[in-house]
């Protein structure tokens, strides 16, 4: 039975058109048992191909088109996982020693890493054809040669003489050659295609790509390659190849290709421990030891609810993950980095006890929000930590870990707009003809049928862009193809052995190791996803926590108490620029609705300030009944220890896991599937087996039809508005610290709003309009004072000549040099010692940045003597 065993995806990117998802699907409506997928120098689509095969029933064999030194290509496949390891580290050593759009493994490394792996010698870019097209028998030796290396690296047995049909004359001469050839070298054959689309009518896409990656114009192009090469059946390889033993060996290759992914296993990080202890002892000795410290006296709710979530993680096998985060976050701690956790994790008591932050028991958060026995896939720890900081937690990790530790990938795709744009420059467009044929076309569109959806769009009505049928027909079938791959922002993977067992690296522009799959490619394989992420509020922080510390002043926000009046205060005024989450327009209305009192009407504000409960009529009810001008209502009695604490709204998802739990009796489990599913809309079919679980559970706890039915409408109509609770308290945590030390501490506080930078929705220029308010001295840039950064000086803030327009970092750092060799006397001796430019010169002088020297512009005109306002911005309080 004939199988393909040279085929380009979409992560063949900008060469094939198709996802790996249809070429399994295709190989089934063709009738093939077996389909490799052999993308250019990677296997960034194995994942998803291995997985779609396997639902679809077709054998799915990984490989790869590898390049090597002098550009040219071998097909690899790999028999066994250690053929698939082997594969990995060669993919790895391609991207590692070729230029980075270049790819080439040397040559020396192939016998390091060719154990289990079939070679088939390359189409029309392997080194075999090319040799064997040069049509001299000098040539013809050295092909033969080429196949004994080949043999020699990869063994006798595993040694194919690749050939292809085109269709044309030519084709058909050289691949009758290449069988000669093949003989003399004593090689078995085998047939392929080099498909790069699934259906014959796709080729213009194929060839608008490749014009789209070498900028070359679609039309300027008169010579294209054959329309041959597109998944053909076995029957049109047969006529085109007259070879049957070709095509019979690419069944047994396929058969002998038993290189499995290991789908949906879990495959936590195995953390080393002490001897004569497990992983789960480790983990539960650290919780009781933080215990005691934490809850005093220790309740026995206390004890349940920890005895219950180390059961989950022992039984889950997840003990050695927990400690490894525990192990990070150690490290953090140790050198100073501030850290929390976000998301569902901080529900979990076990995460309290290690990590700190807010305490679950205390705020009613959910565990299973974050782990239960439901949930299959592998529970995600987000952590963030101090932007400014986080790459060092990344260095340790990698350094650690070495090949265990990468970063995880994110692929990029076509969206309607830039395909369009894309498109029309490779068919020869003018750029003002793009601009005007894309100018009111949504960034966000994903659509594969954008012609219906621009039609239903008013304000593309009339466009010209409709008229154009080729650029709409290749920007559909582009749209949703991968066009490059880049680092996540934050997810790193930690395999539990090498790394190479599951994934090739290739490393980004600044040298930072990447996984060749995305998040959900790495969830599929069952791998840890630690996020890591930057958090420019943690940094502001600890900006102003040293500071007050130079000053002798010893303050550890973790420990400051969730009640301080002042702070509470501070918020119901609305003061709150520069505050974590509530420092917008918006939010500080809210927060004067609001008016809080307690933490948890923090956590309220956080959740309620976005799109679905601003939409879905949450807001209204829920702070009218929190200032008691409107009476607290249930939508059934039974519901209100539920809702209690949020005035009989449901503002939380924990909230829906608990209805489902308590009212229909579901486990958290199938709660939180059915939470996730009506969440993504899912389709009607699931709907209704939902609907059904859930009213069939009220039945059974004695309710009648029309309750139960209620009860499910008021879960449905709920999705897509509720936030979770855990992240919602974590975030309001930073929130509450941020409050407290611009209350207590302004000067701390704005020090490190500047010094952060990019810290919330204001410009400096505002953030310095507000500490002057305060009482807080702003003081002018000067060359003998300012630094690269703003610098406390007798309880002011001094501005730093990097924010004068024209003094870059660079100019900034050659004043500051100077300067330590002696203050500036006078103008002249700065003209004399530091070389620069007329006009940053002038914006020196402009800004007052050499006032007090003599010889300089001492009297700078009104406009100037804010220096630090190159973006001018209105005072927040004029939105009030």
């Amino acid at each position: 039975m004939f199988a393909h065993l040279h085929v380009h995806s979409g992560f063949s990117f900008m060469y094939g058109t198709f996802l790996p998802e249809a070429l399994a699907a295709k190989a089934k409506e063709a009738g093939f048992n077996a389909a490799a997928l052999t993308d250019k120098n990677g296997v960034y689509g194995a994942v998803r191909f291995c997985a779609a095969a396997e639902k679809l029933g077709v054998h799915a064999v990984i490989g790869t088109q590898l390049t090597i030194e002098g550009r040219d290509d071998l097909v690899l496949l790999a028999k066994s996982p250690k053929g698939y390891n082997n594969l990995c580290r060669l993919i790895t050593l391609a991207h590692e020693y070729g230029p980075r759009d270049q790819p080439a493994c040397p040559e020396k490394f192939l016998a390091l890493h060719s154990r289990d792996i079939v070679c088939l010698t390359g189409g029309r870019d392997g080194r075999f054809f090319k040799l064997v097209e040069g049509a001299d028998g000098t040539q013809y030796r050295r092909a033969c040669g080429w196949v004994w290396r080949l043999q020699e690296i990869f063994g006798k047995e595993n040694v194919y003489v690749e050939i292809q049909n085109a269709g044309t004359p030519y084709d058909a001469r050289i691949m009758h050659i290449m069988a000669r050839v093949a003989e003399k070298a004593g090689a078995p054959l085998a047939a392929t295609n080099d498909v790069v689309c699934l259906e014959p009518g796709d080729l213009p896409v194929h060839h608008a790509l490749v014009d789209i990656q070498n900028q070359v114009h679609h039309r300027a192009c008169q010579a294209r390659e054959s329309r041959e090469y597109y998944l053909k059946s076995q029957e049109e390889m047969a006529k085109l190849i007259p070879y049957s033993q070709a095509l019979e060996n690419t069944g047994i290759i396929a058969h002998e290709c038993q290189a499995m992914l290991p789908l949906g296993k879990s495959s936590p990080p195995v953390f080393p421990v002490p001897p004569g202890m497990s992983q789960d002892q480790a983990l539960a000795k650290l919780c009781y030891r933080s215990l005691a410290r934490r809850f005093n006296p220790l309740e026995l709710d206390v004890l349940q609810r920890l005895e219950k979530e180390l059961g989950h993680i022992r039984r889950r096998d997840l003990s050695g993950y927990f400690l490894l985060v525990k192990e990070i976050h150690s490290f953090a701690k140790a050198r100073r980095i501030r850290g929390t956790v976000r998301g569902s994790a901080a529900g979990s008591l076990v995460l309290h006890l290690l990590l700190g932050g807010v305490n679950p028991l205390e705020h009613r958060l959910l565990f299973e929000r974050f782990l239960n026995n439901g949930r299959l896939d592998m529970p995600d720890v987000d952590m963030d930590f101090d932007s400014l900081r986080r790459d060092e937690i990344f260095e340790y990790l990698m350094e650690k870990y070495p090949n265990q530790a990468a970063m995880v990938a994110t692929v990029s795709t076509f969206r309607a707009r830039g395909a369009l744009r894309s498109l029309g420059r490779a068919l020869g467009y003018s750029y003002e003809k793009i601009d005007r044929l894309t100018q009111f076309v949504p960034h966000f569109l994903r659509s594969h049928d954008i012609r219906k959806a621009i039609e239903r769009m008013p304000e593309l009505e009339g466009s010209p862009l409709l008229q154009e049928d080729e650029l709409l027909w290749l920007a559909e079938k582009i749209s949703g193809l991968p066009h490059n791959l880049s680092v996540h922002l934050g997810g790193m993977v930690l395999t539990p052995g090498e790394i190479f067992n599951w994934s090739p690296l290739q490393t980004s522009r600044k040298g930072i190791p990447v996984v060749q799959f995305d998040k959900d490619d790495v969830e599929a394989l069952g791998l840890v996803k630690l996020d890591i992420l930057g958090l420019r509020m943690h940094s502001a922080i600890q900006f102003g926590v040293e500071l007050l510390e130079k000053k002798g002043v010893r303050l550890c926000l973790d420990e400051v108490p969730l009640d301080d009046p002042a702070t509470f205060r501070m918020l119901r005024t609305t003061d709150s620029v520069g505050v974590f989450q509530v420092e917008s327009p918006g939010q500080r209305q809210l927060l004067g609705r609001l008016q809080p009192r307690h933490f948890e009407d923090i956590i309220a504000e956080i959740s309620l300030f976005r799109p679905g409960p601003m939409s879905g009529a949450m807001v209204e009810p829920y702070v009218l009944r929190r200032n008691n001008k409107e009476p607290v209502t249930y939508p059934h009695p039974d519901l209100r220890p539920i809702l209690k604490s949020t005035f009989g709204v449901v503002l939380f998802q924990e909230q829906i896991l608990e209805i489902a739990h308590d009212i229909a009796g579901m486990p958290y489990g199938e709660g939180d599937r059915m939470r996730r599913s009506l969440s993504k809309k899912a389709p009607r079919a699931v709907f209704r087996e939902m609907e059904e679980a859930f009213v069939k559970g009220c039945l059974k706890k004695g309710y009648d039809n029309p309750t139960a039915q209620a009860f499910f409408d008021l879960v449905a109509s709920f999705m897509g508005y509720g936030f979770c609770k855990a992240h919602a308290a974590s975030f309001a945590h930073i929130t509450y610290q941020s409050a407290y030390l611009k209350t207590h501490y302004p000067l701390a506080f704005y020090f490190g709003i500047l010094n952060a930078e990019h810290v919330g929705s204001y410009p400096h220029s505002v953030i310095l309009n507000e500490a002057r308010r305060m009482g807080i001295p702003v003081l002018q840039p000067h060359v003998n004072k300012s630094g690269v950064q703003y610098l406390e000086e007798n309880g002011g803030i001094r501005i730093p000549l990097i924010r004068i327009k024209n003094i870059g970092p660079k100019y900034c750092e050659k004043i500051i040099l100077e300067r330590e060799k002696g203050l500036f006397l006078s103008a002249d001796d700065f003209t004399k010692r530091v070389s620069l430019p007329a006009k940053a010169r002038f914006s020196l002088e402009k800004a007052g940045a050499l006032k007090g020297l003599d010889g300089a512009w001492n009297a700078p005109p009104p406009m100037f003597r804010d220096p630090v306002v190159t973006s001018p911005g209105l005072s927040p309080h004029a939105a009030r």
